[in-house]
Parts: C-alpha cells; structure tokens; sequence
C-alpha cells in the first residue's frame, strides 16, 4: 500500500467523509461487477486468473476503506479488515 506524507489540517466533516465512503462503495461495486463480466468468460478467466483476483482484492480493500470511513468507531472498523496486509498498513497510520 502506497504511503502518503500526512497531513496538517483539522478533521474532514462527517459530510465529506460519508460522501468519499459512498464514492468508494460505489467503485469496489463496479469493479466487482466487472470481474463477475470477465469471470463468467472462461477463456478470459483461464487466461487472466491472476488479474481477475487482483481486481476482486482492489473491489474488498475499496469496500473496507469505505466501511471505516463511515464507521461510529473507525478504530474498531480497522480492527474488524478481514485484509490482512491493508488492515496492517491502515493500524501503522493510526499509530503515528
């Protein structure tokens, strides 16, 4: 997971925050869409297994980043990434 440099600013409003969340919830629905139109090709799933399991991965870390975004408790969201690697990556941030 690429790091960015952080930043100094106050807090997002719930607003904006709820607005990206639901942006994000929407493209990890697309893109899972798009891998069920690919995987129901069989040659296009035999051919490409690995980039079809690369774009269900991107469509669960969308979904999870959505769902922490929106969280009561985003600490307990993080907790809760069934991701491995992106919920290590996300508990690093929150520790700095």
């Amino acid at each position: 997971m690429a790091t960015l440099p952080p930043v100094a600013s106050a807090p997002h409003s719930a607003a904006l925050l709820s607005g990206i969340a639901a942006g994000l919830a929407t493209l990890a629905e697309d893109a899972e869409a798009f891998g069920i139109v690919l995987c129901s090709d069989g040659d296009v799933a035999a051919r490409y297994l690995v980039q079809l399991q690369q774009i269900d991965r991107l469509a669960q870390s969308l979904r999870e980043m959505a769902n922490v975004l929106s969280a009561a408790d985003p600490e307990a969201a993080v907790a809760a990434i069934r991701l491995g690697e992106l919920r290590q990556a996300l508990e690093q941030i929150d520790a700095c």
